[in-house]
């Protein structure tokens, strides 16, 4: 089974699949004694009316992945609850499919751009971990493609 290495979740490495939100550093929008807000951080289009999921992934062994998932008319934000998950993403490339593997930590959240293919998370460093789940309401019965590949492990 060939290996797939994970690496951070940064701006710039997932530039190519979405955004990734983290606890900006720069001037605040607003502010006082007991807060601090910071808008407009990370952009994305959603056409229609939203739905928030909870999704709980369990460690089994190995982190093989030998399918994904995209959803072509909308992206996808996960935003990890109880520990940090990796997330595999796919690129289909002159007919073959290559997979990043991606850490987020709890506190950060990433947008995954509508048709990017992704498998589910997996727990980092727990035996389960779950994550919020935020698309258009109904994606998962109407804006769902699957593909399935060559195992390949995630370490």
């Amino acid at each position: 089974m060939d290996r797939v290495a994970t690496k951070r979740a940064t701006k710039e490495s997932f530039s190519e699949f979405g955004s990734v939100v983290t606890m900006p550093t720069g001037a605040t929008t607003s502010q006082g004694p007991a807060y601090k807000f910071w808008s407009d951080i990370v952009h994305y289009r959603i056409n229609g009316e939203t739905e928030i999921g909870i999704c709980t992934v369990y460690a089994t062994g190995v982190r093989a992945l030998s399918g994904a998932e995209r959803h072509p008319g909308t992206p996808e934000i996960l935003i990890p609850i109880d520990g940090p998950f990796v997330l595999p993403l796919v690129r289909e490339l002159n007919g073959k499919f290559c997979v990043d593997a991606f850490t987020v930590e709890v506190g950060e959240a990433v947008v995954i751009n509508a048709g990017v293919w992704h498998g589910p998370c997996f727990p980092l460093n727990q035996k389960s971990e779950s994550y919020f789940v935020i698309f258009r309401r109904g994606t998962p019965a109407h804006d769902v493609e699957r593909c399935e590949f060559p195992a390949l492990e995630v370490i």
